[in-house]
């Protein structure tokens, strides 16, 4: 088959050069505009819910609203996990769905369900909140802030107003969310005696606030002639005239709020804090829009931050965290390692074929081939985040192999005394077809990458694109661009070079194998059986853990525990902390009730002298000896986790929690676990209000009327039922509550004022009783049961290892009846991995075979190109067993790269061989010819690659750790492919058309019509 494209590009220098000078600025105009990511853009079809019932326990929030809002959301098509997590007066709720589902549709159809059980649910719940999880709403960069000179309601103000409105309309911001600090409330505390004499409850003081001090319009009048507006007037205008206000008693008499509460200007009650190295600061963070670049976001966030801190010079930011420098860190060293990796396969071509020349030309192909790449990712909407690079940097090393073969081609005839002209115009046809097909079976291995299914899926849409892309460019640079430099620029020989005699220890080992069929066959088969031996060996995992200088620390305090309890703790760890040189920042995030967890995030200096994961070894026994709280490792951030999570789940709560303590138990018996702990909290104490039925149906008092004046009287109402305050730009809100000391007093509780059905108030003491019982802190749900989590810190071990330890404890080999054991996390992700990657990696090798059948249009002769990818398993595995890596998603990675590097060596020879027999070769003399010609083009493009990939294994540079692994299985693959290939693949060949000729006259016999036509490739010119 003749490839007339490369004779065309020779005699047409000029349009080529035009295309691929128009190719290269349309790639750097391409590049100049793809934003930086950390991930690629993608879409996760999960919808979370939230549902605030103030004051209520979780077991109630559990009954009345969480259970309800699943019911209503698991009867939504496409639906695949619904979890829940049920704490003190909230109910969250994520609705997660397969992967493929609209999430606008997905979010609509959620919120269509919501609606539909609203009437069911508890008439106090604030107005559920129903949106999409974004991936880009991860925090970009968090700051601390802190002024002296300010208040923390001044700062939070600050925060809230200025840096909010400066920040946000930095290019690229999409939101600014305020970290601790407090929000400015207008207090009105109520004094107990003076409600109790007056016979009045918190709620009706509350209500009169809200229907007295309040403007209302009140229509349209005509007076005049003209059309006024009508405004009812009654809104306090000041704080003092807030306290003059004169409210209704209920029974005909007023009062002023002044004489029954102390009524003032402050903060809201905290339940949040953040600290910088043990000191209150607040902080804010910066999420960015979907299509906005990381790094130019971050950028454009400090431009804005030092313009504040300019403005204001009382007040201090520090930038805490910022998940862009990292972004940036590894783009550049991935961009040094594309450099590096270029450098080193050039020059291996010097090396090789000693002619700079030659090597100029390799070494152009390269960044010619690499950046049109770029112009199609910004056309196709692609970033430059963590997978495409990661595609770019599995891509160097094969966009000079190529052309190393048609330089190699060419240069072979140009020493046989061919002028380069014609060497170039005759060699690259010739060479044509194996080196289409060799690119060709790289693009079908990565293209079903492309179309994963999963969330994996959702992200190596991207990479297998990418690296298709840059491939089939590296295809059209060595097809048009490679020959015609070669014919214009390679200098001719002054003297012929006679071909130098194929002998030595290649041709005995050759000679020998072919000789000795069956034993070189057997040789083949041990080898594949022992790279399955050695599968075992190897530890699996998802991703490695990044050492990206960040601990994260997951505090849990007791129930109970007071804001101030945890921060004392906090301090606690802060000055141990502090104490290590390694440390540069401790950065504390600290919350109570159903506000969310706490957060202890230590950065390490960028100098430090251990890694991430050793320094959390190290301080692991510090955790451990912090009082009163429960301190375990927090998730890895961008690269993987040093935990492992066990999901239990049931109805039966019981069950459950015996089930966990005895996981829990049996998983601190292994050594490759460490700080194993339950995750859900202990029971805590909750304040039982029981009424007195008899007395309290005689009253005519109601469960919701007790409930209503408890929680006013507690924490206040919701913030819809409270009176409002308008204070300049600010709209305050008017929180009605008794003081702490009268909130911690059982008598003050056991006196509130209870509205009875005749229109009367009797003391809550009268139709109740006032106690304390053990109740659940917070209630965690997985697909409509209850769970229960054990999660554990890996020692020295990978997840897969774990995992397997876990698997063979006895409680989880025989669970309580009605107790599941669902794949959850890392692990369900772990196993997902593997089966989209044997899916992917089973279609690659189909259409391989596709391909080549296409190409050699031949059924049996591709059979004998796909004997070369086991040959590459045992090399791809002893690199990840002495690099001490484990088998996981760079991994896997790797041996997809590797099944169609493996291909290419032996479609060099197969092609050939084939060749050299339709020219009337013998078989063996074709086979010992194919050997002899492309054994140095193999050798070459191997050691190519493997420079190329050799910056990677080595791994220098800023989140190496994810492509070290993925470097080593190709390098180490490749290896033993070639070792492998070049001496076994012509004894299958030999086989294989052994069968071939046996098999193919008892087949003709079934053929009703003999079309001939003529062979392809015999007008092709001579390799």
């Amino acid at each position: 088959m003749k490839f007339g494209i490369s004779a065309w590009s020779i005699k047409n220098p000029i349009p080529i050069s035009v295309l691929f000078f128009a190719l290269l600025v349309a790639g750097l105009a391409g590049y100049a505009a793809l934003p930086i990511k950390l991930f690629p853009d993608v879409s996760f079809p999960i919808v979370q819910v939230a549902v605030t019932l103030a004051g209520a326990a979780p077991s109630e929030v559990e009954t009345q609203v969480t259970r309800e809002i699943e019911g209503a959301v698991s009867n939504i098509a496409n639906v695949d996990h619904v979890s829940s997590t049920v704490s003190l007066g909230l109910s969250a709720t994520t609705v997660e769905f397969a992967v493929g589902a609209d999430p606008q549709k997905a979010t609509d159809e959620v919120r269509s369900a919501i609606d539909s059980v609203r009437a069911t649910l508890p008439l106090g719940i604030e107005e559920p909140v129903v949106r999409r999880f974004d991936i880009d709403s991860l925090p970009v960069l968090t700051y601390a802030v802190s002024a002296p000179s300010m208040s923390d309601v001044e700062l939070s103000r600050f925060i809230d107003d200025t840096v909010t409105r400066q920040v946000i309309g930095a290019k690229g911001v999409a939101k600014v969310a305020r970290v601790g600090g407090v929000t400015r409330e207008i207090n009105v505390t109520l004094d107990p005696a003076r409600v109790e004499a007056l016979g009045l409850t918190a709620p009706q003081v509350n209500n009169a606030l809200r229907g007295f001090s309040t403007d209302i319009g009140g229509g349209v009048a005509q007076v005049g002639g003209n059309q006024q507006t009508v405004r009812v007037l009654n809104a306090a205008q000041s704080v003092e005239s807030l306290r003059q206000l004169v409210i209704p008693t209920g029974d005909g008499r007023t009062v002023r709020l002044a004489d029954l509460a102390e009524v003032g200007s402050g903060g809201a009650e905290r339940t949040d804090l953040a600290l910088l190295d043990g000191v209150p600061v607040v902080g804010f963070q910066v999420m960015k829009t979907n299509a906005a670049s990381d790094v130019a976001v971050e950028r454009s966030t400090i431009a804005a931050v030092a313009k504040l801190a300019g403005q204001n010079s009382g007040i201090v930011f520090t930038r805490i965290i910022s998940s862009a420098e990292n972004t940036r860190q590894s783009f550049q060293a991935t961009v040094h390692t594309l450099i590096e990796g270029m450098f080193l396969a050039a020059l291996v071509v010097l090396v090789f074929l000693r002619d700079w020349r030659a090597t100029a030309i390799a070494a152009v192909a390269m960044p010619i081939s690499l950046v049109p790449t770029f112009a199609v990712m910004s056309l196709l909407g692609f970033s430059l985040n963590m997978i495409t690079l990661l595609a770019l940097t599995l891509v160097i090393g094969i966009l000079v192999d190529d052309a190393i073969v048609e330089i190699e081609n060419i240069q072979k005839r140009i020493h046989a005394g061919e002028t380069p002209f014609q060497a170039a115009f005759k060699g690259s046809d010739a060479i044509g077809l194996a080196v289409t097909a060799t690119t060709l079976s790289i693009v079908v291995v990565f293209l079903p990458v492309s179309f994963l299914g999963g969330y994996v899926g959702q992200f190596f849409y991207e990479f297998g694109i990418t690296v298709a892309v840059a491939v089939l460019s590296s295809l059209v640079v060595a097809r048009m661009l490679t020959p015609l430099m070669c014919a214009y620029f390679l200098a001719p020989q002054s003297q012929i070079r006679a071909p130098k005699p194929f002998h030595g220890w290649y041709r005995q080992s050759l000679d020998w194998a072919l000789d000795h069929r069956w034993i070189s066959l057997s040789i083949g088969v041990a080898a594949f059986v022992g790279s399955l031996f050695l599968a075992g060996l190897l530890s699996t995992g998802f991703a490695p853990p990044s050492d990206n200088g960040i601990v994260q620390i997951s505090m849990e305090a007791a129930p109970g525990a007071t804001l101030d309890d945890i921060q004392a703790a906090t301090n606690r760890l802060t000055r141990e902390l502090r104490k290590r040189k390694d440390v540069q920042t401790v950065f504390g995030t600290l919350a109570t009730g159903a506000t969310g967890a706490s957060t202890v995030t230590v950065l390490l200096r960028a100098d430090r002298e251990v890694t991430t994961q050793a320094f959390q070894a190290d301080i692991r026994p510090l955790l451990l000896s912090i009082p009163d709280v429960r301190l375990s490792f927090g998730p890895g951030g961008q690269g993987g986790s040093t935990l492992v999570q066990v999901l239990l789940s049931s109805e039966d709560g019981s069950a459950l929690d015996q089930a966990a303590q005895s996981l829990a138990l049996q998983m601190r018996s292994l050594p490759e676990l460490a700080n194993v702990h339950e995750v859900t909290p202990r029971p805590g104490i909750e304040l039982v209000i029981r009424l007195k039925q008899a007395e309290a149906a005689r009253l005519g008092v109601t469960p919701e009327s007790v409930a209503t004046i408890a929680r006013v009287a507690t924490i206040g109402d919701i913030d819809a039922n409270s009176a409002k305050f308008n204070a300049g730009t600010e709209r305050l809100t008017v929180r009605v509550r008794l003081d702490n000391a009268a909130r911690g007093d059982l008598g003050v509780i056991g006196a509130l004022r209870v509205p009875t059905s005749s229109g009367t108030t009797v003391p809550l003491s009268a139709v109740a009783e006032v106690g304390f019982q053990a109740g659940a802190a917070r209630i965690e749900r997985y697909d409509r049961e209850r769970r229960a989590m054990v999660e554990a810190e890996l020692v020295g071990v990978s997840l897969g290892q774990a995992m397997s330890r876990i698997k063979d404890l006895p409680v989880l080999k025989s669970l309580p009846p009605g107790v599941r054991n669902p794949a959850y996390g890392q692990s369900e992700s772990q196993l997902e991995l593997f089966n989209s990657f044997a899916l992917a990696l089973a279609a690659g090798i189909g259409m391989i075979y596709a391909v080549l059948v296409l190409l050699f249009r031949s059924f049996f002769k591709p059979l004998t190109i796909l004997t070369a990818l086991p040959l590459s398993l045992a090399g791809a595995f002893l690199g990840l067993l002495v690099g001490g890596a484990e088998l996981g998603l760079p991994a896997m990675i790797g041996l997809l790269m590797l099944m169609g590097l493996a291909a290419k060596n032996s479609i060099l020879l197969v092609e050939f061989a084939i060749e050299a027999e339709r020219d009337g070769v013998s078989q063996h003399e074709a086979l010992v010819m194919a050997c002899r010609e492309r054994a140095r083009p193999i050798v070459m493009t191997t050691f190519a690659m493997a420079a190329g990939m050799l910056p990677t294994a080595l791994g220098i540079g800023e989140g190496s750790e994810f492509r070290v692994p993925m470097a080593l299985a190709v390098i180490g693959g490749l290896i033993s492919s070639t070792l492998l290939s070049l001496v076994l693949v012509p004894v299958v060949y030999e086989f294989v058309e052994d069968a071939e000729l046996w098999l193919t006259p008892k087949l003709r016999r079934f053929i009703t019509h003999n079309h001939v036509e003529p062979e392809p490739g015999l007008d092709r010119p001579s390799p």
